[in-house]
């Protein structure tokens, strides 16, 4: 008869991706996972199989959105799709809250590797994509509602705050002292894209 595991994989999946987001792949040693998963050297193996595939699957685990709204969910979330962009520049600035760690575990694992890990980039790569597609759409939809300013081309504006949200994710990391920093690219993003400012919209 096989033995019942002595703890929650999916409980212990979502510690792990919390310590990595917080400490990087390289900061995050085998004793730091077991103490944090509150298991042992064996049965972190036996379930995961190895320090790499754990990471992955955490990496994994955050992209499905188990940490939160995804970026493609915050873009559906209003009627004013500049609006929901706005929002999702925003959420660098949102304290973290529930033990989740500031900034993105995706973006630090974009900083942390770059392309030297394939297994990585490939899941790294793939989220720049698909948000890239999401503010795509959200643009095409701004535009079609007459909420873009005149002249912006969805396809390179898409590209563009996709560069921003990455790089404000990566100032939110450094601390509460980026915010009013934060707040200054997002609102000098916003007012070119042709959307009235947060105490106008207030």
């Amino acid at each position: 008869m096989a033995r019942t595991k002595e703890f929650d994989p999916d409980a212990a999946l979502d510690a792990a991706m919390r310590l990595f987001w917080r400490k990087g792949y390289e900061g995050t040693s085998t004793s730091d996972l077991t103490d944090e998963l509150g298991i042992a050297r064996a049965s972190l193996y036996g379930t995961f199989g190895s320090k790499h595939a754990l990471y992955l699957a955490a990496l994994d685990r955050f992209l499905s959105g188990a940490a939160g709204p995804t970026p493609a969910d915050i873009l559906a979330s209003r009627e004013s799709a500049l609006e929901s962009i706005r929002d999702l520049l925003e959420t660098s600035v949102v304290p973290p809250q529930g033990g989740t760690p500031a900034g993105c575990f995706a973006v630090n694992a974009t900083v942390e590797h770059g392309d030297a890990d394939p297994e990585i980039s490939q899941r790294t790569t793939g989220n720049v994509g698909r948000l890239e597609v999401a503010l795509y759409g959200a643009l095409l939809r701004a535009r079609a509602e007459g909420e873009l300013a005149p002249g912006i081309d969805p396809k390179s504006a898409a590209t563009m705050l996709t560069a921003l949200n990455h790089g404000l994710k990566v100032l939110a990391r450094a601390g509460e002292g980026q915010g009013d920093r934060i707040r200054t690219a997002i609102a000098s993003a916003m007012s070119m894209l042709g959307a009235p400012s947060r105490t106008d919209v207030d």
